[in-house]
């Protein structure tokens, strides 16, 4: 007798997935282009992130939930020293996170040494930005 099985593939295919025609909101685009001329090369600039790509997991932890969790926590602006990669400063506006994630994201990246503004609708402040990015 002889036993075939079938195996469901859980890969995905991406056959209609195509690339906006405007990927940066006109709001989102403008923020960076003015992040990027106070910064002045000294900085990099990563849109729309989360914390799960900012920090390791300790082997401890259940893995999938705390990544669930950490990508749950919305960034939307990082400023990445250039020369030595790293993060020097996260911009994000509150209302993409709910209060417990926007204390966790302060905490965590407090506990890193990282400052974290709150601007909402991408309101660019030069000097407050400034003043982050000197302290």
């Amino acid at each position: 007798m002889t036993c075939i099985k079938f195996f469901k593939s859980t890969e995905f295919v991406a056959s209609n997935i195509k690339l906006k025609p405007n990927s940066l909101e006109t709001q989102a685009g403008s923020f960076i282009n003015k992040l990027n001329t106070l910064v002045n090369g000294k900085y990099n600039v990563l849109y729309g992130t989360t914390l799960d790509s900012l920090c390791d997991i300790d082997k401890n932890e259940k893995e999938q939930d705390a990544h669930s969790y950490l990508q749950d926590c919305h960034l939307d602006y990082v400023l990445v020293d250039s020369e030595s990669a790293t993060v020097k400063l996260v911009i994000t506006d509150p209302q993409h996170n709910s209060e417990e994630n926007n204390r966790f994201i302060d905490t965590t990246l407090a506990q890193m040494g990282v400052k974290v503004l709150h601007l909402a609708k991408n309101d660019c402040d030069e000097t407050l930005l400034k003043n982050s990015l000197v302290a």
